[in-house]
C-alpha cells in the first residue's frame, strides 16, 4: 500500500506527541512493507533538507511562511498534494487543526483517492479560545467530514465529534506506546523528584504544578521538580518559581531526546500532568505507567476513572491545592506508589500496545482503499 501521510510536524526535529506518533507509525508501516511518504513543514528551520529518506520512509518538507497560534502555514504543500495524491493509494492526515490537513481535505474533494484523518484532540492547546470557536465549525469540521475515515482514541472522543456535527465514519483506535522501550529499570535509583513532561503552554497546565510544588516543598526539603519540555511560557514559569523562592529546586531541562525519557521516568517518584485538554490519556502518562511511575493527572472527561482505573490519582481541573494534596499523599505512601505503578504498567500492556495501534490503523487504511469514495 502506498500511503501519503500529511502532518504539520515530525519527530525528532519538532518535538511533540503528534510528530512522534507520525514518525513511529510511518517507520513501523514501512517495516511492514508499505511505501510511506510524509508531507510536512520545516517549522521555520531552514537547515532541514527539503527531501529526505530515513527510517524506511520518505519526507518532503515545505517552507513555513508564518505560524499563527502554532499553526504552520506552508503554501508549498498545495503543489505537492496536487502532484502526489493521484500516485498513492490513500492519504492519511494528522489533526484537523492544522493547515496541512485542511489542504489535504480540500484536495480530497476533487480526487478518488481515499482520505483518513486522525483526531489528536478536538481543540488546540495553544490557539486562543475565541479563535477556536470560529475555526472548529468553519474549517475543522468540514475537514473531518471530507474524510472517508476519522480515527480517534476513545468512544468519548467519537461521541464528541458526533456532537460537533462530524458525520464521517469514525473508527476508535486507542493510542499506544512501546513497552519494551519504556519499562521499569531497577538499576536506576529513584530520586526525590516530581516530573512534568510536556509543552510549556497554558493547555498543559504547568503553572498549576508549580503552585502545587510550592505548597509541598516546605514539608519535603529534599524534594525537587523537573520540568521537561519547551514552550512560550518558560520565562513566566521561571519568574513564578523565583517569586515563590523555589527556583533552586526546579530544573528546566528543555526538550530531551526520546531515548533519554525512560531513565527520566524511572528516576522520578511521581509524574504530574495537570493538562487542561487531551484527546485521550496523555502519552506521557502511558510512558510513565510503562515504567511503573505513579501518575497524578487532571480529571478531564478523556481521562476519567474509566480510562485510568486505580493507576492514577485524578484531580480537578485548575486546582493547585488538590494537585498538591495528591502529590503529598503519594510522597508519604511508598506502598501506594508501588501499587499504582504496577497497575499502570498492566493497564498499558493490556490497552495501549503500539503494535496493535499500528496494525489496526493500517487495516482501516486498507479497508477504505477498497470502498467507494464518500
Amino acid at each position: 500500500m502506498k500511503i501519503l501521510r500529511v502532518a504539520s510536524s515530525l519527530h525528532p526535529e519538532k518535538p511533540g506527541g503528534v510528530g512522534l506518533h507520525v514518525h513511529q507509525m510511518s517507520s513501523m508501516q514501512a517495516g511492514m512493507g508499505h511505501d510511506v511518504t510524509i508531507l510536512t513543514s520545516d517549522n521555520g528551520d531552514r537547515s532541514l533538507p527539503k527531501y529526505e529518506e530515513r527510517d524506511g520512509y520518505s519526507i518532503i518538507r515545505h517552507r513555513q511562511i508564518v505560524r499563527p497560534a502554532g499553526n504552520s502555514i506552508i503554501p508549498g504543500i498545495l503543489n505537492s498534494l496536487r502532484k502526489l495524491i493521484p500516485k498513492y493509494d490513500v492519504v492519511h492526515a494528522h489533526s484537523h487543526l492544522y493547515f496541512s490537513s485542511n489542504m489535504a481535505a480540500l484536495f480530497g474533494k476533487f480526487t478518488d483517492i481515499p482520505l483518513a484523518v486522525t483526531n489528536h484532540g478536538l481543540f488546540s492547546q495553544t490557539a486562543p479560545e475565541l479563535l477556536q470557536k470560529v475555526f472548529i465549525p468553519t474549517v475543522a469540521r468540514p475537514t473531518l467530514n471530507t474524510a472517508d475515515r476519522v480515527f480517534c482514541y476513545t468512544d468519548l472522543a467519537k461521541q464528541e465529534l458526533r456532537d460537533r456535527g462530524v458525520s464521517a465514519p469514525v473508527s476508535v483506535i486507542s493510542n499506544g506506546i512501546d513497552c519494551e522501550m519504556f519499562k521499569p529499570d531497577p538499576e536506576i535509583e529513584e530520586k526525590d523528584q516530581i516530573l512534568f513532561v510536556g509543552r510549556l503552554e497554558q493547555g498543559k497546565g504547568p503553572s498549576y504544578l508549580i503552585e502545587a510544588f510550592n505548597s509541598v516543598a516546605d514539608n519535603h526539603p529534599d524534594l525537587n521538580l523537573k520540568i521537561v519540555g519547551y514552550g512560550s511560557l518558560k520565562a513566566d514559569l521561571i519568574e513564578q518559581c523565583k517569586e515563590h523562592g523555589i527556583f533552586d529546586r526546579v530544573t528546566f531541562t528543555g526538550e530531551l531526546s526520546y531515548s533519554e525519557m525512560p531513565q527520566v521516568y524511572n528516576e522520578s517518584k511521581i509524574l504530574a500532568s495537570p493538562t487542561l485538554t487531551e484527546a485521550a490519556v496523555p502519552r506521557v502518562a502511558m510512558e510513565a505507567w510503562a515504567c511503573e511511575t505513579p501518575v497524578v493527572m487532571s480529571n478531564i472527561p478523556e481521562v476519567s476513572e474509566e480510562h485510568v482505573g486505580d493507576a492514577a490519582s485524578l484531580v480537578p481541573l485548575r486546582d493547585a491545592d488538590a494537585l498538591a494534596q495528591s502529590i503529598e499523599k503519594l510522597i508519604m505512601d511508598e506502598e501506594l506508589r508501588e501499587q499504582m505503578g504496577e497497575k499502570g504498567r498492566q493497564r498499558v500492556l493490556s490497552n495501549h500496545s503500539w503494535q496493535k495501534t499500528v496494525e489496526r490503523t493500517t487495516a482501516q487504511l486498507k479497508k477504505i482503499c477498497g470502498e467507494p469514495k464518500r
